[in-house]
Order: structure tokens, then sequence, then C-alpha cells
């Protein structure tokens, strides 16, 4: 079940989101089809991701802006802190891009983990950061080796976050600009999609949405 916390970082006043809205992004159907069915990420879709990714890689830290951050702060400062037990440890943030949130992660994990299915991507990492080349629907993690999984701004593939995180382990799941964000799902859709029963909570945060589950 998901509990929804008070804003207590609301959007800017007289400021409007950044860019358009993507409600009917081609990214939306694929997150919606790969969270709810593990046939839904077919190879012609895997290529199309790679594609387009591999193609905004040489742009992407144009995109490091503070308010994209806003609601991964947040869901760390406020989200964790309504955990069981606070997670820190090894946190593996999948669909990482070029790191630009490893900042505000490297503050909560011992070692973070960053996952890009795009090689270009990872090739912009920063110096010192541990980079993996991998698919999130079959990663290339044991069994219950993950103490936080980080979706910022990712597709959620539910079989496999179950299965890599420790049994204490929790989905961090951010959308940087809410609803308007091309790869987007709700707390609750976030929530009914993982293998069993999960608590967890939800808040807005700037211009963004965040969730955090772990099992009940």
């Amino acid at each position: 079940m998901i509990t929804e916390l008070e804003i207590e970082i609301p959007a800017p006043v007289g400021v409007s989101s950044w860019g358009q809205a993507f409600t009917n992004h081609p990214m939306r159907a694929i997150t919606r089809a790969v969270a709810s069915d593990p046939d839904g990420w077919t190879p012609e879709r895997r290529d199309e991701v790679v594609k387009l990714f591999d193609s905004l890689a040489p742009n992407w830290n144009e995109r490091d802006l503070p308010e994209r951050k806003i609601a991964v702060s947040d869901a760390i400062a406020r989200g964790l802190a309504h955990t069981p037990s606070l997670p820190g440890g090894v946190a593996l943030e999948l669909g990482s891009g070029t790191g630009l949130n490893r900042d505000v992660l490297e503050d909560q994990f011992e070692t973070v983990v960053s996952l890009d299915i795009s090689t270009r991507m990872l090739a912009r990492l920063p110096s010192g950061a541990i980079g993996v080349r991998g698919d999130g629907s079959c990663l290339p993690l044991c069994a219950g080796s993950i103490n936080a999984l980080v979706l910022i701004n990712m597709f959620l593939f539910p079989p496999e976050a179950d299965r890599v995180l420790s049994p204490e382990g929790v989905v961090i799941w951010v959308n940087s600009r809410g609803s308007e964000t091309p790869i987007y799902l709700a707390a609750d859709e976030v929530d009914a999609a993982l293998p069993g029963n999960w608590d967890g909570v939800s808040s807005t945060a700037g211009f963004g949405t965040w969730s955090v589950h772990w099992r009940a």
C-alpha cells in the first residue's frame, strides 16, 4: 500500500516546467508494456531504445539542471526515512545515462553502480564511476545483491527488480517531470507491478514525483 506524504518542496512559483509535455511519447507505451508483461520488452523495442539514447548521449549533460534533482533528493531524504530499515550499502542506478544523479546517491549509499544499455552514455560517466553496460530485463547481478534499485525516468522490469534486491531492499522510483515525463508510472502502478506485497511512500517535489517501495 502506498502512503502519500505531504508536499514539502512545491514547484517554484512563476516558473514553468522545462520543455514540453510528453504524455503521448512512444516511450510511454514501452514503459507500460514492460511493466505489465515480461514479453513486452521485445528485441525491436530494445533496439529502438538503444538507438534513441545513443543519439542523445552527446548532449545529455545539458540536462543537468538543479530542478531535475529536486525529486531525487526528496526521495532520498524523506522516502528512505520511512523504510523499516534505512538502506545503505550498494545502490544500482538502472538507466543511469551519464551519471547526472550520482552525487545525490553517493551521499546515501556506500557504493553506486551506474548501469545503462547505451555504451555512448556510459562513455561519458565521471572519472572513477562504476559503469556497467546491461539490459534491465536481464541484469548481470546475483539475486539479492542490491540494497537499492534506483529508477529515475527509467523503465521498470518487475521480475528483475524483485530478484536482485536484498530482502530489505528498496525500489526508488522518480519521474523528474511527474506525469509529463515520457517514461512514467504513478506510484500505485509501480506498487501493483512489483511481484508480491509491497508497501511504500510517495510525494511530489518541485516538478517531479517520487515513490519508495519495500516488501511488506
